[in-house]
Formats: structure tokens, sequence, C-alpha cells
């Protein structure tokens, strides 16, 4: 009876906090599960193994795969050597294989977003998750595919994952997903859900940077927020067929994201029709017998909830042993799907350790430093330029005809070692900040991978202005006490390359817009006394405020390099000059103040409860939705970038065209109006697009779409199709725009299901969401 009481609670409430569900280890005849068990979906060949398998198997021994310890990965699920079922190796991270050397450090997903690039982005995926293999690694923890999403522009964590557009998100997740496991590879999209902050702590610092007093805060947020806004990247990353989804430190309403019932077991595995297996984050699991029935199949890094706690629990009848056989299905499920069965690498590294083996529960690990990185480079290269946006101009690039440059800034220089400042990227400068110690590649923390060189923007653009007899003059310090240098070297500069930096760290959230070490400093100095005009570069995880320099007569170029990873010199060179002609997009919004942003989106006090609690109460409207709404006009918009060339749209025009869905690996349980597919094409927009420039280069065209006026509650516009196209000087090229049913849906919360308006829907097209020429309207009258 309770089940039936609960589940229709559920749907009237869809947030009911799981705290609300009686689980207590004193009550085990009031315990059930009621969360889907697995039947493996696509994979259904496998689940029939899984299932085989587990019934050779002791209790022990399913609990052994259940539980991850740190090993020579960061983390180790046990296995069933005698069923010739190995542990699984875990590691991080979404920008190449951490804790490890002979790897390539790939550009970050918050850069790599700026290429509105889809293949660019698959292939990227796929070249790390070769990597990843390469190493004997069976489960990436990564990408992150919406946790963050990017709600707040001062979340210290926004760099790891792509965008807070949740169409580019999602559409980037589902390439990045594909293209990482196609090598066999598991995935494991992060982090679920509503992550959007770093704990708030009120301890004091811990001696190392760090603060105490630390509490996960509570996500409240409303059912049509999280179905529009913030679930649709983790769908995709389902579709795509991603083996594992990592839950999140913060809470849901008030009940922890690891033990939420209604977020793992309700949406993710009934709802999505998630087929593979929860894992927790690094110490996001706070019980075993809530965990469990709450749907968290897996506990890393340590036997501290499960293990020898939920073998106990399980004898005791607290949690159903069909459960606990559940978790062995969908583990071994996602290992049979991927057929890492068959000739998968071995384990052939260790996490901090150089010395050539290693023995861990018995077992011993090889380190063999086996070189994985292949031709990347060269792809890492590529992928860092096509992802550098242009946001200024003057005419001043590409260089062209110049015979002294001066370069200025810490940023420009190497750093003083590649590990960086410590085994986690964590750089600390005094007690209050941490910062970078050279050219800032990647941010800190579990998002990063370590570069076997970095190619120093101060190493290419000297080997590159040799090339053509330039001369290069450097200061390459940051603070008042070389303003003297910098300002006798900018005065005898044609050109003056400023490089400034903003440094991220998992763990610390932003306490301002601002740039690092007094950038905005640096860049007013350099642009008082140079002779020519100032190129600024800008090494960041997330938007900064410009201010206060950027409209200064000398600035002449702005770009937005984000964090390139180890070819950041090279890239730039390869933009500097024109060998690449820039064509990203800003996959965010830069304000013109931080009162353009909503007040308190990101909690700051402990405030007066057991924890902190944030308030989604922007509902739908982040980022340039935000902005829209508001009527706030931003620096630099979402979609923004320049090129060296001029393109032209026309023709813009939408036809009704039906194509099936055909790029789903596992389909999803979502519920819908109408008889098509909710991830079926029911219309198809067109533009072309013509170079009428005189430089080859590519425009990544973008389509806007608003809702009928009857959705009051959804902001101005949606990003609804995007598309780059390569051009050669007076070519004209075309590009389509698929429309699916659910990018034409809204969530109804009180049916529960996607639905189309109907009405007048509005289409724009251009090349930002704020420079959109050619606009018409189609006519829904049916629900498809």
């Amino acid at each position: 009876m309770w089940s039936y009481i609960q589940s229709s609670l559920l749907l009237l409430s869809p947030f009911l906090p799981s705290s609300l569900i009686p689980l207590s280890d004193h009550h085990p005849h009031q315990i059930h599960y009621h969360g889907p068990l697995t039947d493996g979906g696509i994979w259904h060949e496998a689940y029939e193994r899984s299932r085989d398998v587990a019934k050779e198997m002791t209790l022990e021994e399913k609990v052994n795969l259940t539980t991850a310890v740190t090993g020579p990965c960061q983390a180790n699920s046990g296995g069933v050597p005698r069923l010739g079922i190995p542990g699984l190796c875990f590691n991080d991270g979404p920008a190449g294989p951490r804790y490890t050397d002979f790897v390539t450090q790939w550009p970050s997903a918050f850069t790599a977003a700026a290429s509105f690039d889809r293949d660019l982005i698959e292939e990227r995926a796929k070249r790390i998750g070769k990597e990843f293999r390469g190493k004997g690694i069976n489960v990436e923890l990564g990408p992150v595919t919406g946790g963050p999403l990017g709600r707040s522009p001062y979340a210290g964590r926004n760099w790891e994952a792509f965008t807070p557009d949740p169409y580019l998100s999602s559409t980037l997740s589902f390439l990045t997903v594909r293209g990482m496991q196609e090598s066999g590879l598991i995935t494991c999209a992060k982090h679920y859900i509503l992550y959007e902050q770093e704990p708030v702590c009120d301890g004091p610092l811990d001696g190392e940077g760090g603060r105490t007093g630390c509490r996960d805060v509570s996500s409240e947020v409303d059912d049509k927020t999280m179905k529009e806004l913030y679930l649709p990247s983790f769908a995709e990353t389902v579709r795509a067929g991603t083996g594992a989804v990592m839950c999140s430190y913060n809470k849901i309403n008030g009940t922890a994201a690891c033990e939420s019932d209604d977020a793992l077991n309700r949406i993710m595995k009934d709802e999505l029709g998630f087929k593979g297996f929860v894992l927790s984050d690094f110490g996001a699991t706070h019980s075993t017998v809530e965990s469990a029935l709450g749907g968290m199949d897996m506990e890393l890094p340590g036997e501290y909830f499960y293990g020898q706690r939920l073998l106990k629990a399980i004898e005791k009848g607290s949690i159903p042993e069909s459960r606990l056989d559940d978790m062995v299905h969908r583990i071994l499920t996602s290992w049979y799907a991927s057929k890492q069965h068959t000739d998968y690498p071995q384990v052939n590294y260790q996490k901090y350790d150089l010395s050539d083996s290693k023995e861990v529960n018995g077992l011993v690990f090889k380190n063999e430093h086996r070189d994985v990185r292949e031709d990347n480079a060269i792809y890492a290269r590529k992928v860092a330029a096509e992802s550098t946006v242009l946001l200024k101009n003057s005419g001043i690039l590409p260089i062209r005809g110049i015979r002294r440059i001066g370069v200025f800034g810490t940023d420009a220089d190497y750093p003083s070692t590649l590990s960086g400042c410590g085994p986690d990227l964590f750089c600390l400068v005094g007690s209050k900040r941490r910062y970078w110690n050279g050219t800032v590649t990647i941010g800190g923390g579990s998002g990063a991978a370590y570069a076997d060189y970095i190619a120093a923007p101060i190493e290419a653009i000297t080997l590159k202005a040799r090339q053509q007899g330039i001369r290069v003059d450097h200061v390459l310090q940051d603070d008042a006490a070389h303003f003297g240098s910098i300002g006798w070297v900018a005065y005898q500069s044609e050109v003056c390359l400023v490089f400034v930096s903003l440094f991220l760290v998992e763990g610390w959230d932003r306490e301002h817009l601002k740039l690092d070490k007094g950038g905005e400093e640096l860049i007013k100095q350099v642009e008082k006394n140079c002779a020519g005009e100032v190129v600024v570069m800008l090494h960041a995880g997330g938007q900064v405020i410009v201010e206060n320099w950027i409209d200064l007569p000398k600035i002449g170029a702005v770009l937005f390099a984000g964090y390139p990873g180890q070819e950041t010199g090279n890239a730039l060179v390869d933009i500097l000059w024109g060998d690449i002609n820039p064509s990203a997009k800003l996959p965010f919004s830069m304000g013109k103040s931080p009162n353009d942003w909503p007040k308190d989106n990101i909690v700051r006090d402990m405030g007066k409860g057991a924890y902190p609690i944030a308030k989604f109460t922007e509902g739908l409207a982040i980022d340039y939705k935000w902005f829209d709404k508001h009527n706030f006009t931003p620096r630099y918009e979402f979609g923004y970038g320049l090129s060296y060339t001029k393109f032209e749209f026309s023709g813009f025009d939408i036809e009704e065209r039906y194509e099936k869905d055909r790029d789903t690996v596992q389909r999803t349980n979502e519920r819908y109006e109408g008889t098509r597919g909710l991830y079926d094409t029911l219309f198809v927009a067109r533009v072309n697009i013509t170079n009428i420039g005189k430089t080859p280069g590519a425009e990544v065209a973008q389509l806007y779409m608003s809702f009928p006026k009857s959705e009051v509650e959804q902001p101005p516009k949606h990003l609804r199709g995007y598309a780059k196209k390569y051009l050669e000087v007076g070519q004209m090229g075309t590009v389509d725009f698929p429309l699916r049913k659910k990018d034409l849906s809204v969530w109804d919360v009180k049916k529960q299901l996607w639905k189309i308006p109907r009405g007048t829907f509005t289409f724009g097209v251009g090349n930002s969401s704020r420079e959109l020429p050619s606009k018409l309207t189609i006519e829904i009258d049916s629900s498809y």
C-alpha cells in the first residue's frame, strides 16, 4: 500500500523530498525497493549474461562489485577473479586521463564548446576515449554533462562542463558520450544533478588554502525547470548509451543526491530508462540503506557505507537481495556491453606512483608508462584554435607587416613545473587564493589532465616571429614592481600582446568576476605605453568583466582562449597570424556588471538551518535567457564571435519533414503527447550562408526559437540549432537545422509529459543570440 501511495505523491509533487520516505534499519518490514530493475534495454544480451554470472556469485562477491577503493587508479572496484571479472578502474577527467603521464592535455569542455562544431567535438571525444583505453581505464569519470550546467558565473567548476545553454550542452553531451564509448570505454555522466556550486563553509582556513566547517548546498528547484533546463543533457547521455552516471555532492530539495529516490529511481532509471549503474562522487555517500534503496549502485572510493555495511544490511533484510542483484546486473551489463571482457587492455599506470609495479589487495599492477598520445597533439592544437573566440578586432589581426612585438604577463610563460603546484593542480599563493604559476592551460581539480609538455605562448610567438624576422621583447610579469620595465618595452613595440588569466579550481567558487593577479592593471599599463595597438589574450574558465579596459583607445583586439590545453601557444599563433581564421562563438554571455546576473544565485552564507539552501528562483532564465528576459544588454552575447572575413545569410525557410529518430542507442521512457516519437524530426529549417569577405573562413549559423505567447513561463528565445560551414571567398553554402519533437515541446507539470503547445512559433537565424537578421513564423495546431 505504501508503494502505491508514495508513487501517487511523486506524480503529484515530482520533487517531494525523499527524506519523507520511511527508510529505517529498525523496521525492515516497512522497507521496499520500488525502483525499476534493469532489463538491459538494447544491451539485453549483455544483461542476460550478467544475470547468468550473478547466479554463480556469493553474497560477498556481489557486494564486492559495488564497492570501490583507492588503488592504482583513483578508484578500483572489487572483482570476482574466479569468474573472470576484474575490478574496474575509474579515473578522471574530462580533459584527458588524469594522474598519469604520456597523455594529451586537451582543451576543456567549456573551451571546446566554443567551436560550435559537432564533428570536432565528437572526434575530440574519440581520441580522448582511446587514450583512456590505452591506459587500461575501464570507466572515465566524465564527461561533465550538466552538473554544473552554469547557472551562476561564480561557480568554480563551470569550465569542466560545456555551456549554460541546455540545447548546446545536451547535443555536445550526446556526441561526447558516443565518441568516447566508441573505444570500449565506459563513460560516467556527471554530476547528477543540480550541482551548481561548491559547499558553503563557515570555518577557519585549513592551512592549505581551503576552508573548514563546510556543508553541501540543497538545490531547490521546481519540476518544470528541472525537466526543461537541467535534465536534457543527462537525457541525451542516456540516449547515447552512457554506461554510468555519477550522483553529486549537493542535496536536492533537502535530500542528498546520492540517496534521492526521486532523482535516481523515478527520473533517471524509470523516466529516462537508464540501464547502466549509478556511482557516487568521492565522499558523496551518506548512508547505506537509504542510498541503496534510493538507487545508488556503487560507492566510490572507499568502504564507508557499502562493503561490510551493505553486506550486513542485506543479511539483516533492510535491503532486499533483489536490489543487490540489480546493482550487480547494472554494473556487469555496462561492462559486457562495452566488450571489455574480450580484449580490453590491463591497467598499466599508477596514480601518484612512478614505480614499475605495485601490489594492491594481492594483485600486482604494472606501471608501464605507456605512451597513448599518437598524433593527438596535432588535433588538440586544432581544437584549441577552432575554439578561440575573437571578441574584438580593429584590423590589427591577423598580424601583418610589423617588425617589433612586445609580450607581457606571466600567463605567456611556462609553468614552473608541468604538474603545476601539486597533484591536483591546486596552486596556492598566500592563504586566500589559488593561482596558476604560468600560462593557464586547464583548471584545477578533477577536471584536469597533466601535460607532458606545454607549448607556452612565449615559445610559439618567438618561433613564429623568428621565421619572419620579427623582434620579440618581453616582460613576463604582472605586478606593479615591473611596470617600469613593462612601460619601456611597450613603448618600443608596434604590437603589444598582453596575457591575462583566471584560474578556477574545484572546491572554490569565485569571489568576483575579475581577472587574477591584477590583470586589469597590467592591461592598462601596457595600453598606456604601447607604441602601437594592444592585443589581449584571455585564458579564463568563465565570464570576466572587461568594462574598465575594453574601450581604451589602443585596445585593438581581444581573444578569449579559455582553457586550451597543452597546445595553447601554438593554437594562439595560428589565430594571431591568420593561419586559421577564427570562427568560435561564446557559449555563454559576458555581462557588463555583476548586477547583470541574478542576485544571490550562489549561496555564500550557511543560513539558520542544518544546511544552506539555494533557491532556483530564476527558473528557466539563465545566461542569455536572463539577459533577454530582463532587457540587460551584454558586453558580448551568447553565440558572439568575430572572423577575419564577413558572411551574409539568405533564403531562410522551414519545411515540415518527418524523419524517424535514427541515432538513439538506449531509448528513454519519457512520456509525451501525440504519436510521433519524442526524438523524431518534424521540421527542418534551412538557410544559405555566403562568404562576402576577402578571406576563406567558417561561420556558425544559429537558429533560435520563441514559443507561442501562451507559454508565459518561457524566456524570450531558445537556441534550437547550430551548424558550422567553411566557405571560400564568394562561396555560398546551405545548412540544415532539424527540429525534433522535443525541441518544440514544453514540460506539462500537471500531465507529467512533454507536449507541443499550439500556436505561433517564431524562428530567427543569424550568427549570435542577438544578431538574427532573418525571421519567420509557423503555426502548429496539431499534437503530432
